[in-house]
């Protein structure tokens, strides 16, 4: 140990090429994206701290050292996943969040500024997470340690003991709660991502619903040929006569396309598209009905026009895409955009 270690050392080029262990860090940005791989890198400490105490359980050398970054670890990245989840679904404006990180250190209050705009979210998307048990776990964490200070420093600032008692502390318990609250963060923030947060006005939906009303008898007999050839789908080796055959003659997905008057085509690929992005929540829709459907027939509407579609335009070569999807696929995605517009649950 010298005074001329250098102790923070960047790999220059020729180390990396040559794949030179290192941590890659600083490329996150500062959005909520930032956020998580912090969160994650805590908690993923707390985990290993865990299974490492488990297997120490009765080394209390180990034991009591220990418990300080494990319940840190846990902590901070609870904290750093509000944080996140603000940021997602918080007011966002610079002033907002700032505000918000000007909390500091305490749950309680962190939780108390985020969980309405998460409550909203909630009862929009629908969500199976227990706000009211997280509610439990925060409030719980926070009155024993409100600042985050109690299990870094044995004192506060006046000198006087921070922990007002001796305790014998179920680590192993407190880590399987903890995993369960990180674990139920991750997974309403999954379910309120892709929100569509706008709804097609009256006349936008009567114009699409028009549309796909006028269409309606050739999308069933559609649906009627996809569910027989996807029921014949299997997985095997094309053999030469079968490529002839399939060349010589066209299967009926393609030729019902083939025979498709412009504006049922491009019907078709927008249904596909918009109901494979909610089957794949690429997009989450409200969970009241009639909501659903205006959600949907506006996302609909910016798939046609993010393909330059548009109904009574004759569309340009390469702007449909559903050709040579399988029909086993296309029936999924169609049917799905079906049960959206018919109000079904």
């Amino acid at each position: 140990m010298k005074e001329t270690d250098v102790i923070m050392r960047e790999l220059n080029d020729k180390e990396i090429h040559e794949r030179k262990p290192f941590s890659h860090f600083g490329w996150e940005g500062s959005g909520a994206f930032s956020f998580s791989t912090i969160s994650d890198g805590y908690w993923e400490g707390a985990k290993i701290l865990l299974e490492h105490m488990k297997d120490k359980c009765y080394d209390f050398a180990v034991i009591d050292t220990l418990i300080y970054p494990l319940f840190f670890n846990y902590r901070h990245s609870v904290e750093t996943y509000l944080k996140l989840s603000f940021f997602n679904y918080g007011e966002q404006t610079n002033e907002a969040r700032s505000s918000y990180l000007n909390l500091g250190h305490n749950l309680q209050n962190l939780w108390a500024q985020l969980r309405p705009s998460l409550n909203r979210g909630k009862k929009h998307v629908g969500s199976s997470v227990d706000l009211k048990a997280i509610d439990h776990y925060i409030h719980t964490i926070n009155d024993f340690d409100p600042d985050s200070m109690v299990m870094r420093y044995p004192i506060q600032k006046d000198l006087t003991a921070n922990k007002d008692q001796e305790h014998h502390f179920d680590f192993i318990n407190f880590g399987e709660r903890m995993d369960e609250l990180c674990d139920s963060l991750r997974q309403l923030n999954h379910d309120l991502s892709n929100q569509m947060s706008e709804a097609a006005t009256y006349d936008e939906l009567e114009q699409y619903l028009n549309i796909f009303n006028r269409y309606r008898p050739k999308v069933n007999n559609f649906i009627s040929i996809l569910n027989e050839e996807a029921a014949n789908e299997s997985i095997r080796t094309l053999k030469f006569n079968d490529l002839l055959t399939a060349i010589q003659k066209p299967s009926k997905t393609f030729s019902f396309l083939k025979g498709c008057e412009p504006d049922l085509l491009i019907l078709l690929d927008n249904l596909f598209y918009g109901g494979r992005s909610v089957n794949q929540n690429v997009v989450r829709l409200s969970s009241s009905q009639v909501e659903r459907q205006k959600e949907f027939v506006r996302f609909c509407n910016e798939l046609l026009e993010k393909e330059g579609l548009s109904f009574g335009v004759i569309p340009e070569d390469g702007q449909i895409n559903i050709w040579g999807k399988t029909p086993s696929a296309l029936l999924s995605g169609i049917s799905k955009a079906l049960s959206i517009l018919d109000l079904e649950s």
